[in-house]
């Protein structure tokens, strides 16, 4: 596990057991804002908690914005592991909607490895109260979001990516919240694949291929935005030979 960051401590730990015990309270905190959420978390729960006092805790903590920050650093630190991962595992074949459910499923598993990731991300949905952190796990989120949706709708203008990669990271805190819930038995699993699909039907909605029905049909439901290379154009565009 990779040290705190500095820039979210009071102090940094110049011992090995200062360390330990920072690593300590982000793991505890991590624990306390999956179980009761990122607003009804307190200082004084995480210390509680991890079995120190409050004090101990604000000698590297100031509050829990703090902590928040330096969990983000933990997840986008890995995230962008991730990203890069999926981002050299494309198949020209696949449309975005197919890239996009494969995206949504290894988020998922990282979701069970990073129990506070989805209630940072929804602390960023919060109007008018959004976690710093939170904020910054989103904006992560969609930076990469319009980069993956500029590779499968090329040409796109920045003003329809820039809307689109909003609407879907809203979508995605949804799928990765749903799969996180311990509040039911036997069907999140199913409630995530349907907020999954949800997710890849406004996009092959808003995407299709220029010689798709939806361009010219007047009773189409949902008017799409701009046209996307259909499999032959990616596959060709790629080199691949289908």
């Amino acid at each position: 596990m990779a040290d705190a960051p500095a820039t979210h401590l009071r102090n940094r730990p110049r011992q090995a057991r200062s360390a330990a015990r920072v690593e300590l309270l982000l793991d505890v905190a991590e624990v306390v804002f999956e179980e009761v959420g990122y607003d009804a978390a307190t200082t004084n729960l995480v210390a509680t908690r991890a079995d120190v006092p409050v004090g101990t805790l604000y000698r590297w903590f100031p509050d829990k914005a703090a902590l928040a920050e330096a969990l983000a650093d933990r997840y986008l630190e890995r995230l962008l592991v991730l990203y890069g991962e999926l981002l050299t595992d494309i198949d020209p074949a696949e449309r975005i909607g197919e890239f996009l459910r494969r995206v949504m499923a290894r988020f998922v598993e990282e979701t069970a490895s990073h129990r506070a990731l989805p209630a940072l991300l929804v602390s960023a949905m919060v109007p008018g109260g959004r976690s710093s952190a939170g904020e910054r796990l989103r904006d992560g989120l969609e930076g990469h979001i319009r980069g993956l949706v500029e590779l499968r709708v090329p040409g796109i203008p920045a003003a329809i990516r820039d809307r689109t990669a909003e609407v879907v990271v809203t979508l995605a805190h949804l799928v990765i919240a749903e799969a996180a819930s311990t509040d039911r038995e036997g069907g999140s699993d199913a409630l995530t694949d349907e907020y999954i699909d949800v997710l890849l039907a406004y996009l092959e909605a808003k995407f299709p291929s220029a010689d798709h029905p939806a361009w010219t049909d007047p009773d189409v439901p949902v008017r799409p935005l701009y046209p996307a290379p259909d499999r032959a154009a990616r596959l060709a565009s790629s080199g691949t030979v289908d």
